[in-house]
Parts: structure tokens; C-alpha cells; sequence
């Protein structure tokens, strides 16, 4: 009787925040966390005209400004979530959300002092921040939300934080226009980046309060023990897609911690037999066990690793394209850049929805490569003299491109590996993730400045970009036919990717 009712006053005075309404409230901290990061990710995209001008920098130049964003993080999945669980998950947020800030002052002060050098310096270290920032916040939502709320929890972590870039396209250039300085537009993102790192710190002291009234309210009721460990299970399959479709680097989870992916190939029967082991999720390499990845993984990560650097490459270099082909002005442009964020937030948790109810993600991964020919040929063919409307169709396909991105191809990586591999396969694929967004911008920019100068001898930009459409045509076409062959691999094989398993309660 005493103990029921210390229950029944727990309930009423010590329930847990992710029991109460305060769960929503860190949801929208942790989205608003990478809102900053996603703002001062693309600054340069917003200003490229003013930053080429003013620093006499040329394509290659520019596009080095996102290349050296991306290389760091080439080397850090080796290391896995080692360093998030040697210092915990609340201690990650507050450096890692500190690293962005030290980033982007460095920015600042190059845009005020017109220094290449300086700028590149704070962009990679911003990179080194971001990357990390993007698995801590995987791992601590991970553990605020489970069971049946994970996959809204982790639809809105995505969504939220494009709108930071669709913001940046925005106002960038007003700004820019208005007040005539590079360094004070910069200024404005570094704000940004304060207050999502504001929200960092509310979101720590919330989880840590959090984690005391859990364990009060767990010993006050020990029965709800076992339905914790298994709701946890669930929200430890999804934290694992969502780091990487965050832009991928490490994941870490408690030690509660424990995978629900089964192996689905039905001849294993061995693995059958054994359940899936507890592991924490960490997008960590193991070379040893590169061994036991199949094809179905190695053509999927090619045809994600291409598909991303169809959509970010681009847009690196969005608004110069835009004022070029189509005649817009700096900012014309960069509100017409915000489309395929907006449309990709408010598009990719139904698309999510949707694709586990077709349970054929492999014809929808065809169909995403298709998308992709289909919006590089407009951009390629689609010409105006003067600003005009239909240009705004391809960057709505991009949309949906980014779409399929997040919903279906990210999530199929957990379906075509093993339980035990995930960390293994998600870290292989942020290397290879940042490989093609380190490289492709110094390949498109390459191309623009090897046919500036037209046969009369002019430099003519339109020709520059013509070559760099031919390119993403090109690589579009090839990403469709790895996307084919994936088909048949996976049609002629375990079927992975054509049918999902149900999972028994």
C-alpha cells in the first residue's frame, strides 16, 4: 500500500520530462540545435557573387570553401562514436555546438579582412563541429523519444533544420545588399549559430533533469522497467538513420542501447537462431569486417554517395547558376534557391511514410535516379533572357530528389546489412559521403573554369555552367544505371530491398 501510493505521487509530481509535454519542447530544441549549423553551412552559397567579386577568387576557388568543409570528415568516421562515449552525449553538445561557434567567428573575421585563407580555416573547423553535432543530437533524441513516436521525432530532426539553409537563401543576400559588407552578413549567421547553441544548453539541462526523474520514477515503479529496454530497441534503429541522413559522421547510444534490425536473409540459420547482440550504435569502421559486406550495400552506397553529390554541389553553386542562366538577381535567386528545402521539409516524412507501406524501395530507388535525369536536363535545357517562372520546376524536382534522398535511400542501408554491421556500414558510408562532397565541388568547379573562355575568345559564364549541366546530366544517367543493376541484384537475390520483415512484439 505504501509503495502504491509512492506511486501514485510519482505520477503526479516526479514523472519524468519525455513522460510530460516537456518531450515536444527538447524536440524543438534539438531541432533548432542544428538550425545554425544548417544557416552558416550555406552562407557562401547566398553570397557567392559578392565573394568572388570581392576576393577575386574563381570557381575552383569557391567551391574549395565546401570541399575543405567536407575533407576533415573524410578521416573522422575511422574513429566511430569513440569520442562521444568517452564523454558523453550532454558534454558533446556543448563542445561540439562551441566548435560551430569558433568556426564561424574565424569566418567572420576573414569576410571583414577579405582573407581566403582565414575563411577556409574556419570552414573546416566549422566542418569538424557540425559533423559531431549531427551524431550527438542523433544520440540524445534517441533516447528522449521510443516506441511509436521515433519516426516523427526523426522526420522533424531532418526537416527543421533545412529550413536554416532555406533561411540563409532568404535573407543572405538582402543582407548583404543592404549593408554592403561581407564580414557583417557572416556576423549574422554567427548570431544564428549562438542561439541554436542557446538551445543546445537548454536542451542539456533538460535532459540531465530528466535523467534524475527517470531513475526516481523507476524505482517508484519497476515494472515499466522492461518496457523501457524494449521501446529502446526501436529508437536505437532509427537513431541510426537519422545521423546520416543528418549529415552522416559518428552515432553513439547508451549502454541500454540495443539493436532491433534482424538479419532478413532466410538461409542464415544460424543467425536466426541467436538474437541480435546488444551493441552501441557507433558509425565506427571495422576493416575487418569489410569482408562480409555484400553487393546489394556496395551499389547502394554509390548510388547514395552520387545522389548527394547531385543535390548539394549544385546548389553550392545555386545562385551564381540562377543570375547566369536564367537572369535573376543575387537575391531573385536566393529566394528561389529556398525552394527545394522548403519542399524537401515539408515532403520527406510522408515520403518516409509512404515507402514502407509500397515495400518496394528498390523500384523507388530506380525512380529517385530517374528524378534526378530528369531535373539535371531541365536545368541543362530550360533557358530564359530574363527572370521567369519556370525555372522554379527543376528546383521543385530537386526537392523531391532530396526527398527519396532521406525517406528511402538512407534508410535502406540498415535493411541490406547485418545487425552487427550497421556501425561498420553507416561509417564506410559518411567516408564516401564526404569523398564525393569533398571532390565534386573541385570537379564542376574545374569544368566551369576550363570553358570560361569561348571560341572568340570571351570569358562567357554561360558556357562555364553549360559544361558543369553536361556533367550532372552525366553522372545522373550513370547513377541510374548502378540504380538498375541494384534492382536486378537485389530481384535475384535475397530480395532485401523488395520486402520489409515484420517484426513480432
Amino acid at each position: 500500500m505504501q509503495l502504491e501510493k509512492s506511486s501514485k505521487q510519482s505520477f503526479l509530481f516526479q514523472l519524468p520530462y519525455q513522460k510530460t509535454w516537456v518531450l515536444w519542447l527538447a524536440l524543438a530544441l534539438a531541432c533548432f540545435l542544428l538550425f545554425g549549423d544548417a544557416y552558416a553551412f550555406d552562407n557562401p552559397m547566398a553570397l557567392q557573387s559578392t565573394i568572388q567579386t570581392e576576393m577575386n577568387l574563381n570557381n575552383v576557388q569557391f567551391n574549395m570553401l565546401y570541399s575543405i568543409y567536407s575533407a576533415p570528415n573524410i578521416i573522422l568516421p575511422f574513429f566511430g562514436g569513440i569520442l562521444i562515449d568517452k564523454i558523453g552525449v550532454r558534454v558533446s553538445i556543448l563542445i561540439f555546438s562551441s566548435i560551430l561557434i569558433l568556426g564561424q567567428s574565424i569566418v567572420v573575421i576573414g569576410g571583414y579582412s577579405l582573407s581566403y585563407g582565414t575563411m577556409l580555416a574556419g570552414r573546416c573547423i566549422f566542418g569538424i563541429g557540425s559533423e559531431s553535432l549531427n551524431a550527438a543530437q542523433a544520440a540524445i533524441m534517441s533516447q528522449w523519444f521510443q516506441g511509436g513516436q521515433v519516426s516523427l521525432a526523426l522526420g522533424l530532426c531532418l526537416s527543421i533544420p533545412k529550413l536554416g539553409s532555406a533561411l540563409n537563401s532568404l535573407v543572405s543576400p538582402q543582407i548583404q545588399a543592404n549593408h554592403g559588407e561581407l564580414g557583417f552578413t557572416f556576423l549574422v549567421g554567427l548570431f544564428i549559430v549562438i542561439f541554436s547553441w542557446g538551445c543546445g544548453l537548454a536542451l542539456i539541462y533538460l535532459d540531465k533533469k530528466n535523467e534524475e526523474l527517470m531513475k526516481i520514477w523507476k524505482e517508484l515503479n519497476p515494472e515499466e522497467g522492461n518496457h523501457e529496454i524494449k521501446d529502446t530497441k526501436e529508437a536505437q534503429n532509427s537513431a541510426q538513420e537519422m545521423s546520416l541522413q543528418i549529415r552522416k559522421s559518428e552515432s553513439t547510444e547508451s549502454d541500454r542501447s540495443v539493436s532491433l534490425l534482424e538479419d532478413e536473409d532466410d538461409d542464415d540459420e544460424d543467425d536466426e537462431k541467436e538474437e541480435a547482440p546488444v551493441h552501441e550504435a557507433k558509425e565506427e569502421i571495422k576493416l575487418s569486417d569489410l569482408k562480409h559486406l555484400d553487393g546489394s550495400y556496395w551499389i547502394l552506397s554509390c548510388i547514395i554517395m552520387l545522389s548527394e553529390a547531385l543535390f548539394v554541389p549544385f546548389l553550392d553553386n545555386g545562385n551564381a547558376f540562377f543570375q547566369v542562366k536564367f537572369g535573376f538577381s543575387q537575391q531573385s535567386a536566393g529566394v528561389l534557391l529556398t525552394i527545394p528545402y522548403v519542399f524537401a521539409a515539408c515532403v520527406t516524412p510522408f515520403v518516409g511514410i509512404y515507402s514502407d507501406k509500397i515495400r518496394q524501395r528498390s523500384l523507388l530507388i530506380v525512380l529517385t535516379t530517374v528524378i534526378f535525369i530528369i531535373t539535371h536536363l531541365c536545368l541543362l535545357l530550360i533557358y530564359c533572357d530574363s527572370a521567369c517562372g519556370v525555372s522554379a520546376l527543376p528546383l521543385l524536382s530537386l526537392g523531391i530528389c532530396y526527398s527519396f534522398y532521406s525517406a528511402i535511400l538512407i534508410p535502406s542501408i540498415p535493411l541490406v546489412v547485418k545487425s552487427q554491421m550497421i556501425g561498420t556500414a553507416f561509417g564506410l558510408l559518411g567516408v564516401m559521403q564526404n569523398t564525393a562532397l569533398a571532390l565534386f565541388p573541385l570537379i564542376t568547379g574545374s569544368l566551369y573554369n576550363s570553358h570560361l573562355i569561348n571560341e572568340e575568345g570571351q570569358v562567357d559564364p554561360f558556357q562555364g555552367y553549360l559544361y558543369q549541366s553536361y556533367f550532372f546530366v552525366g553522372v545522373s544517367c550513370f547513377n541510374f544505371v548502378i540504380a538498375i543493376s541494384l534492382y536486378v541484384f537485389d530481384k535475384n537475390g535475397s530480395k532485401k530491398l523488395s520486402r520489409l520483415k515484420s517484426k513480432s512484439k
